[in-house]
């Protein structure tokens, strides 16, 4: 069955909204990046790194906004997105399984939902119903390279 490149082209999805993949390198530690086995796909955590190499940092209710998280997750996002690219190719996502969504924050910050959203969208926006998945949102003290979100992601894959 033919498909309409133009609506379930995740790149194509990509391109329409101006965004383009950063070039992730290999871990700086020892663990890979994602792992398989047969069709699922593992992706380690992604941090709101961005394409410059500027990590997006702070602790949600303290020094950054609830509007400074979503920014952060869903840079996390693409990130993740990279990954799964190299791993296998968009085009191969047959649906994200579960998405897992740390924000950095204060103890008085319950806001993380709201945050984690923007990650949530950004992958229904490029895989379509691919990208919809299972979710959860947690609050962290601290998150690697004082980030201020992190994300891995479980995802079904094509052959």
């Amino acid at each position: 069955m033919m498909t309409d490149t133009n609506t379930h082209d995740p790149q194509r999805r990509l391109a329409d909204r101006q965004l383009t993949l950063p070039d992730l390198g290999a871990p700086a530690y020892a663990y890979e990046a994602w792992t398989r086995h047969r069709d699922i796909l593992y992706l380690s955590g992604q941090i709101s790194r961005a394409a410059d190499g500027q990590v997006l940092t702070g602790r949600a209710g303290a020094d950054a906004t609830v509007a400074d998280a979503s920014a952060a997750a869903e840079t996390a996002a693409l990130n993740l997105l990279a990954r799964i690219d190299q791993a296998v190719g968009l085009g191969h996502v047959r649906q994200v399984l579960k998405l897992n969504v740390w924000v950095a924050s204060d103890a008085d910050f319950t806001d993380q939902p709201t945050a984690a959203e923007a990650a949530s969208r950004l992958l229904i926006d490029v895989l379509g119903d691919a990208g919809r998945h299972a979710r959860t949102a947690l609050p962290s003290h601290v998150l690697p390279k004082n980030a201020l979100v992190e994300l891995d992601a479980t995802v079904a894959v094509n052959d």
